[in-house]
């Protein structure tokens, strides 16, 4: 007869990446500080330990480390060595702390394997939840070359975590396709739960206060906004939102576009600018605190989420998806990884082929020019949003995968 496990009551999140650095301006910080706060409101006891960038790691690592980069030969040996120095301070911070929980959830490869590195032989459940495609992330995102040598050592790190996880929780079915696929993972251990926001933060916004947000950020009064909240790196498409606003002004629609977020691409942003004379056009706002981009939506008219194939990744459930729908703004996405799963043309957005400029443009005007599909594009969104991805639902359900992981035990490779 099999007993049912106890119900968890102490939970360890681990994470590379310190989701309250910067305002945590990520997508993955905003899942980690949503998971933990809907954690505590289910009565449990949850910590977060990350690498963060205190004083001393700066000063004994991460100073004397940028000086022993500028000594190196190729882009992947430096990025392999600016994540390794990150990948140690996780692992000092980690060494601090009790590994006594119901359960450790990392939430990336490289904190799979600092935990099982401290872990050794006990035995403690580990649940793994993967944002993206760890490897081909960092070859889409420029840092080391595929098929390098370098980028061969995440694939094996990758391997082992996906591996020596009890459960692995992927935030769109491609994410895991790919574990599974790629890596030859039973799909049975792996569960797809998509992100989720706070509803109650992002909600529907009055006039007055779409006039006072736009006032607050100085943005025009009389136009209408695009909102693109991306980081610019090459999946998130970001130039080719830029683009469509050329397609968009021989429309004749008034519009601008308002880009929240920077990143590596920026460069070649202000070139796609510069070349269109759109400087009329796109509004440049930088990097955003998460705390404030909510000002960013009630000043929106449209959100858009503009995201391309890149190195074989694709966009899972982006959160400034989800938080302009729960916004009540229509949305316009493109055709890939979780933009597609999320959102039903026609119904609760638009879906348009990614990388076309003249479709984005072409979607946008639309809704310009028929307020009422915008209105109930926006409503059915915001409901859509409200029963499927608010984070105490989520909570709820990764509390359901921590309680399957230990009562399955670990995977039998």
């Amino acid at each position: 007869m099999t007993t049912e496990p106890k119900p968890v009551r102490k939970v360890l999140i681990v994470s590379m990446d310190d989701p309250w650095k910067r305002g945590g301006v990520g997508g993955k910080h905003t899942h980690i500080r949503l998971l933990a706060k809907g954690l505590k409101s289910a009565g449990v006891e949850c910590d977060v330990v990350a690498a963060k960038e205190t004083a001393a790691f700066k000063l004994l690592h991460l100073a004397p480390g940028a000086a022993r980069r500028r000594m190196m030969r190729t882009a992947d040996e430096r990025y392999m060595h600016y994540s390794e120095q990150y990948a140690k301070q996780l692992a000092r911070n980690l060494r601090r702390h009790a590994l006594d929980s119901d359960v450790v959830n990392a939430h990336d490869a490289v904190a799979t394997d600092a935990v099982l590195e401290l872990l050794g032989e006990k035995r403690v459940p580990l649940v793994l939840t993967m944002h993206g495609y760890y490897s081909r992330e960092a070859a889409s995102d420029g840092e080391i070359k595929t098929g390098s040598p370098e980028f061969m050592r995440l694939q094996v790190v990758e391997r082992d975590a996906y591996r020596r996880a009890w459960r692995i929780v992927c935030v769109d079915s491609r994410i895991k396709d790919y574990v599974t696929s790629e890596f030859d993972i039973d799909p049975s251990v792996v569960s797809v739960l998509p992100n989720a926001i706070d509803t109650e933060s992002f909600a529907e916004t009055t006039p007055a206060q779409r006039k006072a947000a736009r006032m607050r950020l100085k943005l025009p009064q009389e136009l209408k906004i695009v909102l693109c909240s991306r980081r610019m790196v090459p999946k998130n498409g970001v130039p080719v939102a830029v683009e469509a606003m050329k397609f968009v002004k021989k429309l004749q629609s008034k519009a601008i576009l308002v880009i929240a977020g920077d990143g590596p691409e920026r460069g070649t942003v202000e070139l796609v600018i510069q070349n269109g004379h759109l400087e009329d056009e796109v509004r440049l706002m930088g990097s955003v605190p998460h705390s404030e981009i909510g000002s960013y939506y009630a000043a929106c008219d449209i959100t858009l989420v503009p995201s391309i194939k890149s190195e074989g990744v694709e966009e899972a459930t982006s959160l400034s998806m989800l938080e302009g729908m729960s916004c009540a703004k229509p949305v316009i996405v493109t055709n890939v990884g979780g933009l597609k799963e999320t959102v039903k043309d026609g119904e609760t957005g638009l879906v348009v082929e990614q990388g076309s400029p003249e479709a984005i443009a072409q979607a946008i005007d639309k809704l310009l020019k028929d307020p009422e599909l915008a209105a109930r594009l926006g409503k059915a969104a915001r409901e859509y949003v409200r029963k499927n991805h608010s984070y105490l639902v989520h909570a709820k359900r990764m509390l359901a995968e921590y309680e399957r992981a230990i009562k399955e035990g670990p995977q039998t490779i």
